[in-house]
């Protein structure tokens, strides 16, 4: 017999249930029904972090067989494969063999009431095809294969396998162990002493999902096999993942990942698979509605297409005669698309004549954008997820980036890579997030000091010598006046320690380990983005990757989600434009507010917006207020939410492979093509048909022409031809791949696709020749005159003065505002109003009253903002809100795990659930984003309840990542 089995690896799985997922759609299983599953384990008086998948055992002498008792046996093991199955049509259901499990790994289907257990995918084996689960698994934590040659891969690797056969079964499954755990520690062992969080473990909040929600493929049918597959894109986050959608009678019924990417090679995440549990959800908005009663009211009556249209056109204009063109705001988020938000909005606004159109970048990462274009004159970032490129590092090193679950595909590479090279990872972040529980070393910092870290490190590898002199001196201009000005200002690793709470010597390492690295990826995110610091923290961190080589080489780099293409302007006819008189309010939704409560400093009346303001913008008081005020709001959107509530009309949205486009901007440069391979319910549109036809209303049709509401017509004779680096990505080339990417800069359709840029000897794309990096010196700039005229002019320095939220330590710099009108912006594209501030030491100490801090953030990997929120498997994953909490804070409050808190903060207050574990910062809580009182499962209140306003002065970056706040026990209430 050659047994099959599969080999789990514990130092590669990060928890993020994608198995689960593909184990479902493949074998028909709906919701509380299981052939596998991932378990979160912790010991909440430790800062550790394990991932265990249960799944079958294939024993040698399985219980489960043992213990049928029907005749003949609904079980068997297989006496070529030895794998155990069940046979559906035989089984009564006694339940006696999920009993007698000593794994767990038995599930039950409480519809057809029969046993269900993994067989390693028979009918996919049968096609010649690996188990779902080793397909898809990004992290390539799971192997199939015969479980002689997997026992000799791991002696190979010297990879311990563990014993766990604890109960005489003879398991074939094969764990491997972790090596070391975090900090170097022997780890202990996952199975003893560990158990998962309660909000994981716990019966959740809310309702279960019924019949209604659970379709094809989560019902097993006879023939479930898809007629066609056809390839695309996952438009939900920055990994750009390639999909093969299964498609039967012109609906999508499987989703996995497309095995023919050079890049992921089929491998994808749980959200990925879970979009199936999008296309014909029964919450899904699919008429308009207008609201008859006041905002808030939810009284709504369905209108047609043409009246609303009708009428909204009527009441744009009503407002455009009394307050100007510019009282219209127009907001769109990532759901909408790139061919919207970089396309016909922005023809929108200029034939209208409003500079008041935002994305959510000011929520994500605006911080970032401004400081690429000061230091390396482009958004293009480097570098590309390729053995030869991110995979040849000798370390890895994570800034308030939890890629392990906000992009678990690009994760599950870097550290496979890392592991076969034995390179080194370190993670600086508040929490034992899934990424730092994989990596060498975990620095628990105080949120808002990621900038005085990377100066007390960038003060240690100048005061050592350990600078790349060469590279500083050709390449980096400005830097001998950083260097200056830091030793100057005393920011040394005692000074940093202090601000951080780190260990000085922790530090000292860490400069050793970046500065002498045969190449150093510094990742960041929204941990160092989401600061009214933010611009700055990210020069900061540029800057500690150009003294150290790490620019413009393989294996080295500064890499902060997304790398975007330099977006030229899409320009409408001049005698079609509307003129501008005003500069737009700002670069925020947060500077529209005081414009729609008090007409300053002018009034914003309209808001057409296409994501979920009542819930995602800060400050949620203030928020809704605003939105309740307007004279017209405008909500596009998948589901009915907490704006829609607010909402004058609500329509009724298109999404992904129902309307076809660019699915995201991926993280290293792909631009990733979707066809249209689906209708949307009932009378559900695409943005890009609600634009077009508005435009009709409004006298536009010649400019958004009707034939544009082809996305591949739109996108090769508009959008493409805007953008100089995007001009080689043609229709013809994008649908020419079985995998629907092109990675740019290309200029002509057969120039070559890049893939590490700014490489030494090479020019950069539209440059002249000879100049290495796309600023006017060539050089990467961190000061010179003009940049520090642009800083000056709101009354800060480009120099990097240490400074934070005032939550952050009482008594170092923060943001003042100064008591004069706000004048236009040097920092961005378009006139844009921005307010003067300078640096003051703060006074405030409110330790007595708001003891904690509060950090927000993604939560688990199967959720993503308020899609997912909507699938019923990722909600079956993760259902309730929760608050990560220090035992040292939770056990004098009398919080226990699991059990209901309460949050407060200046803005609001909130219900969670308690996540008790030692893997946090003790002065800190975690409070995921993406839950509204409005969703169908488990509705909980919104994590802007507790947040402010605050912004980053240069970017107009709110600040997310910091707040005081207090908590108590719910029960004491």
């Amino acid at each position: 017999m050659s047994q099959l089995c599969l080999s789990i690896d514990l130092e590669r799985c990060t928890g993020c249930k994608s198995c689960e997922a593909a184990c479902k759609q493949v074998n028909g299983l709906g919701p509380d029904e299981y052939r596998n599953k991932v378990m979160w384990l912790g010991d909440p008086s430790l800062p550790e972090l394990d991932f265990l998948t249960v799944t079958c055992q294939q024993c040698e002498r399985p219980a489960c067989l043992r213990a049928c008792p029907v005749v003949p046996k609904a079980l068997s093991k297989d006496p070529d494969t030895g794998v155990v199955s069940v046979d559906e049509s035989l089984c009564t259901g006694c339940g006696e063999c999920v009993l007698a499990c000593p794994y767990g790994a038995m599930g039950y289907d409480p519809v057809d009431n029969h046993a269900v257990k993994c067989d390693l995918c028979a009918p996919r084996r049968a096609r010649g095809e690996m188990p779902a689960c080793a397909s898809v698994c990004p992290t390539r934590a799971i192997t199939f294969g015969k479980r002689e040659d997997l026992v000799n891969l791991a002696h190979e690797a010297d990879k311990p396998i563990r014993d766990h056969d604890h109960f005489l079964q003879g398991p074939s499954t094969l764990y491997l162990d972790r090596a070391v755990d975090v900090g170097g520690a022997a780890p202990k062992d996952p199975l003893v002493d560990k158990h998962p969080p309660a909000v994981q473990g716990a019966p959740p909040s809310g309702a279960a999902p019924t019949s209604k929600w659970v379709q094809i493929p989560y019902r097993k049918v006879d023939d479930e096999q898809p007629d066609e597959i056809k390839p695309g894109g996952c438009n939900i986050c920055f990994n750009g993942c390639t999909l093969k959608f299964g498609m039967k009678d012109g609906e999508v019924v499987r989703i996995l990942g497309n095995d023919e990417d050079p890049v992921f090679q089929g491998r994808i995440c749980a959200k990925s698979q879970m979009t199936l549990q999008l296309y014909r959800n029964p919450s899904r908005l699919t008429h308009p509605l207008r609201r008859r009663g006041p905002p808030g009211s939810e009284t709504f009556e369905r209108v047609s297409w043409e009246e609303a249209l009708d009428d909204i056109a009527k009441r744009l204009l009503a407002i455009r005669e009394r307050q100007g063109s510019e009282a219209l705001a127009i907001h769109m988020g990532t759901r909408t698309g790139v061919l919207n938000i970089m396309g016909f909005v922005p023809m929108f606004t200029q034939l209208w004549g409003t500079p008041n159109f935002l994305t959510t970048e000011p929520f994500c990462d605006a911080s970032k954008v401004v400081a690429l274009e000061l230091t390396l004159g482009s958004t293009c970032q480097p570098n590309v997820y390729t053995p030869e490129d991110i995979g040849s590092a000798d370390l890895h090193v994570y800034f308030g980036d939890n890629q392990a679950e906000t992009r678990p595909v690009n994760f599950g590479m870097v550290n496979d890579w890392r592991l076969r090279r034995g390179a080194g990872m370190v993670v600086i972040d508040p929490r034992l997030t899934a990424t730092a529980s994989k990596a060498d070393r975990w620095l628990a910092i105080r949120p808002g000091t990621d900038m005085a870290l990377a100066l007390g490190l960038i003060h240690e590898i100048f005061r050592q010598g350990w600078h790349d002199r060469p590279f500083c001196e050709e390449w980096v201009a400005g830097w001998e006046v950083w260097r200056d000005f830091i030793q100057a200002q005393g920011y040394t690793v005692d000074w940093a320690s202090d601000l951080t709470g780190l260990d000085a010597g922790h530090i000292r390492q860490l400069a050793r380990d970046i500065a002498h690295a045969d190449g150093c990826m510094i990742f960041a995110s929204r941990g160092i983005n989401q600061h009214s610091n933010g611009t700055q923290a990210n020069r900061t961190l540029m800057f500690l990757a150009a003294i150290t080589g790490n620019w413009g080489r393989r294996g080295g780099g500064y890499f902060n989600v997304a790398s975007e293409p330099d977006w030229g302007r899409v320009q409408v006819p001049e005698d079609h434009r509307s003129p501008i008189d005003r500069p737009a309010l700002g670069n925020s939704p947060r500077r529209w507010l005081q414009g729609m409560l008090d007409g300053e400093p002018y009034a914003i009346r309209g808001l057409i917006t296409g994501n979920n303001p009542a819930a995602h913008w800060p400050d949620q008081q203030r928020v809704k207020e605003a939105l309740g005020s307007l004279d017209l709001l405008v909500h596009m959107d998948l589901f009915f939410n907490e704006t829609s509530a607010l909402a004058d009309y609500v329509l009724p949205a298109a999404t992904g492979v129902e309307k076809g486009g660019i699915s995201r901007l991926a993280e290293d440069r792909r631009i990733v093509w979707n066809d249209r391979l689906m209708d949307p319910p009932g009378e559900a549109r695409s943005d890009h048909w609600f634009w077009i036809e508005l435009g009709k209303r409004l006298g536009y049709q010649s400019v958004l022409q009707e034939r544009y509401k082809d996305p591949a017509v739109f996108w090769d004779e508009v959008l493409r031809q805007a953008t100089p680096s995007l001009k080689g990505v043609t229709m013809k080339r994008l649908t020419s791949t079985p995998y629907r990417w092109v990675r740019i800069p290309v200029a002509e359709e057969t120039a070559t696709e890049p893939d590490t840029l700014y490489l030494e000897g090479t020019t950069a794309f539209g440059c002249e020749p000879g100049k290495r990096f796309p600023t006017p010196s060539g050089q990467l700039e961190f000061w010179n005159p003009t940049i520090e005229a642009k800083f000056r002019a709101l009354g800060l320095s480009s120099l990097p003065y240490f400074y934070t939220e005032a939550e952050a330590n009482a008594g170092h710099p923060g943001v003042v505002l100064e008591d004069r009108a706000a004048e236009t912006s040097p920092f961005f594209h378009s006139p844009t109003l921005a307010d003067a501030v300078s640096l003051q030491a703060s006074t405030e100490d409110d330790g007595t009253e708001w003891d904690t801090q509060l950090v927000t953030g993604r939560p688990t990997a199967s959720h993503f903002h308020s899609w997912t929120h909507y699938f019923w498997q990722a909600q079956e994953m993760w259902p309730d809100l929760y608050c990560q909490i220090h035992p040292d804070k939770a056990t004098p409050k009398g919080i226990r795990d699991g059990e209901l808190l309460i949050v407060e903060s200046p803005q609001g207050r909130l219900e969670a659930r308690a996540w008790v574990t030692s893997g946090i910062h003790p002065d800190v809580i975690f409070i995921p984003i993406g839950w509204d009182t409005r969703q169908p499962f488990h509705p909980w209140g919104s994590v802007n309840d507790l947040t402010d306003g605050t912004l980053d002065p240069v970017s107009h970056q709110s600040n997310l990542k910091l707040h005081r706040c207090r908590v108590r026990a719910a029960r004491e209430a």
